[in-house]
């Protein structure tokens, strides 16, 4: 069994609410809807996380711009 973990992350390893599943189709749509926010100035995060069991899925860097 898988666990899937979307959020968004800023400096001094503050995050938000994470979507938290065990489905695939429910972390893919999350993550995309993540992409999709606009982030004003200081809201901005430093980057956007995917995971399935602790390990890394995708990131987004949003200081760089390289994902």
């Amino acid at each position: 069994m898988s666990t899937y973990r979307i959020y968004a992350r800023w400096a001094e390893r503050q995050v938000t609410d994470k979507t938290v599943t065990e489905s695939k189709t429910v972390a893919d749509f999350a993550w995309e809807e993540l992409r999709r926010l606009s982030w004003d100035g200081e809201a901005k995060p430093i980057g956007l996380t995917y995971t399935c069991n602790g390990k890394q899925v995708d990131y987004i860097d949003l200081t760089s711009g390289v994902g």
